[in-house]
């Protein structure tokens, strides 16, 4: 083969001495050659597109659905110009849990380790005393109070003495117990702070959140910022935590995604200067709510007391009746410490209000009756997650209900 090639270079006139590299060259081009004949032969005669944009195989084509094709052929009957290019949207429903469910799940830890526990204890046959020492010692568990505790102990002691007086007898007895406790109280709630009245827009309404760090105040704010402003109230909140720099951008995400104002200051600003200046600007611009956040307070701290005494009086300065709602933020998680908690705020600042939150990990949630009882302070809200569905209006029927499993 390397005669051949030396044999065509003379013909040809090419100088040189054909070798081996010369062969592979030539072997090569030949294999190529045929590999592209036998190709065009096998497509049918018709050349390959080269690779663009519009046939790479990283981008999908556009295939008309049937119902955009129907809508071409009868336009073109009627002579009317229709492009092809329309997306058929498919709408996927999305099933919502209803909050009756949510809020059972919440308080499902302390309804399985507490009431529950207490029902089985009940079989019509009366009491023992290990069993009366058993029931008090769920009871402190679920922080209900030694008040509320022995009341309650007191007069099972009573019921279990009836003959029938078991399990679903013991829950009947219980709901009542604590309805007829809680619901005067609960009566005193103010509907203003769940539904905002058209026939008073423009006449702005402060509400001042307080709570300890942890509690979840900020998420608590814009939860309510986003209901209020959805039944088309116009929201401005105030940013008055200037010592923590991350939870004020957080109100940030969630007054953007509400639709609010937010006013706020540079970090170490004074917390009762934001609170005027958003107080301010809510009347200027004749908007329905105030929402104020604070600076998370321990409660052990008189000095820090002080500053949030002092934050709810610089409002009056523009408005005598402001603030109109002052709501404790309480996680339930913390239990007995959070009736301490409650005390010591109400005792500053007159709370109007508790919103309860984290209601979905704890066995805690009895301190909700505890504090209720105590304080004369109603629940405003409930909180069992973190989107803006699991804060809800506190409804002391269903409360009881999720908490003892009536059904």
């Amino acid at each position: 083969m390397v005669e051949i090639i030396q044999g065509l270079y003379d013909v040809l006139g090419v100088q040189g001495t054909a070798n081996m590299g010369d062969l592979f060259g030539v072997v090569s081009t030949l294999f190529l050659l045929i590999s592209g004949v036998l190709q065009f032969i096998s497509s049918g005669g018709k050349a390959l597109p080269a690779p663009s944009e519009e046939t790479s195989p990283s981008k999908k084509e556009e295939v008309p659905s049937q119902e955009a094709e129907e809508k071409v052929e009868k336009a073109s009957v009627e002579g009317v110009p229709v492009t092809i290019a329309e997306e058929t949207v498919v709408e996927t429903k999305v099933d919502v849990v209803p909050w009756s469910e949510r809020l059972k799940k919440g308080l499902s830890r302390s309804r399985s380790q507490v009431w529950g526990k207490l029902g089985g204890l009940f079989q019509g046959k009366g009491l023992t005393d290990d069993q009366l020492e058993e029931i008090e010692e769920l009871l402190y568990s679920a922080d209900i109070g030694p008040q509320t505790a022995m009341e309650l102990t007191e007069a099972l002691t009573e019921k279990a003495k009836e003959a029938d007086f078991g399990e679903k007898e013991f829950k009947a007895f219980l709901f009542d117990f604590l309805k007829t406790r809680l619901a005067p109280i609960q009566a005193d709630v103010d509907p203003t702070l769940y539904d905002f009245d058209e026939s008073k827009k423009g006449q702005t309404k402060v509400i001042m959140v307080v709570g300890v760090n942890g509690a979840g105040k900020t998420t608590t704010i814009g939860k309510l910022a986003t209901k209020l402003t959805q039944q088309g109230a116009k929201v401005v909140v105030g940013a008055c935590d200037t010592f923590r720099a991350a939870a004020v951008d957080q109100l940030q995400v969630w007054c953007d995604r509400a639709g609010a104002t937010m006013i706020r200051a540079k970090e170490g600003a004074n917390p009762s200067g934001v609170g005027f200046d958003a107080l301010q600007k809510a009347i200027s611009e004749k908007a329905d709510y105030c929402i104020l956040d604070t600076a998370g307070r321990l409660h052990t701290k008189g000095n820090l007391m002080d500053e949030l005494a002092k934050s709810k009086n610089v409002l009056k300065k523009l408005d005598e009746t402001a603030p109109h709602h002052v709501l404790l933020v309480i996680d339930a998680i913390t239990g007995q410490n959070a009736i301490r908690q409650a005390e010591e705020f109400h005792k500053t600042l007159e709370l109007s209000g508790l919103i309860f939150t984290k209601c979905d990990g704890s066995s805690k949630a009895g301190s909700a009756v505890s504090i209720v009882q105590s304080l004369k302070v109603p629940i405003t809200y409930i909180g069992v997650g973190e989107s803006v569905e699991d804060l809800n209006n506190f409804n002391l029927d269903e409360y009881l209900d999720a908490l003892l499993d009536m059904n």
